[in-house]
């Protein structure tokens, strides 16, 4: 598991056969490439993923403003959210309901629970398989620039995809099942599907 920003940076580094930085701020094209990267990379592979390391819970008040013509109301996530996977109130699932700027619309009366991936920023917080494909995504996102080898850089890009498919099923696994969906089709019904 990493302990800092710097250590999954340089293990993205390592891979890629560069030296280790001390610092984000280091005059290097490593460093500087590191800092520019770093951010985006995070996101992306928080996002891509519900981490139970990264899950958290909110209740939404609705907001004053209009939310538009196809549902009745707005709830602004909170500011860390990346991704909301499941919206309640009152105990039951709302549907249908999506994100747009920054705000959950629905036509449910609030206030509304959300189960959501919030911005971690401290690694230490991180689960150890997301650690590696957090390293793995730099490493892939860092080879060209850093190698000029795009077979390298699809390469990293196969074994982030490894990684994260690694830490899908390990990460899955710590939750219960879900249960299956009840049967859309009078079809399904009958069959039994």
């Amino acid at each position: 598991m990493a302990t800092s920003v710097i250590e999954i940076c340089n293990n993205a580094l390592t891979d890629l056969g560069e030296e280790a930085i001390a610092s984000l701020t280091d005059n290097t094209k490593a460093a500087r490439l590191c800092n520019q990267r770093w951010p985006a990379v995070r996101d992306a592979v928080l996002r891509a993923h519900p981490w139970n390391c990264a899950s958290a819970q909110a209740e939404l008040a609705a907001s004053a403003g209009a939310s538009g013509w196809r549902y009745q109301a707005g709830f602004p996530l909170p500011t860390d959210c990346l991704r909301v996977l499941s919206v309640c109130s009152g105990g039951a699932d709302v549907e249908p309901w999506e994100v747009q700027a920054g705000a959950v619309l629905c036509n449910a009366g609030g206030p509304l629970q959300v189960l959501y991936i919030r911005r971690i920023d401290d690694p230490r917080l991180f689960d150890p398989l997301l650690c590696e494909a957090l390293t793995a995504r730099l490493s892939a996102t860092l080879a060209y620039p850093i190698t000029a080898s795009t077979a390298l850089a699809q390469s990293f890009w196969a074994a982030y995809a490894d990684k994260l498919r690694e830490a899908r099923g390990v990460d899955a696994r710590e939750a219960s099942p879900i249960a299956a969906p009840a049967p859309t089709s009078w079809l399904a019904a009958k069959l039994g599907r």
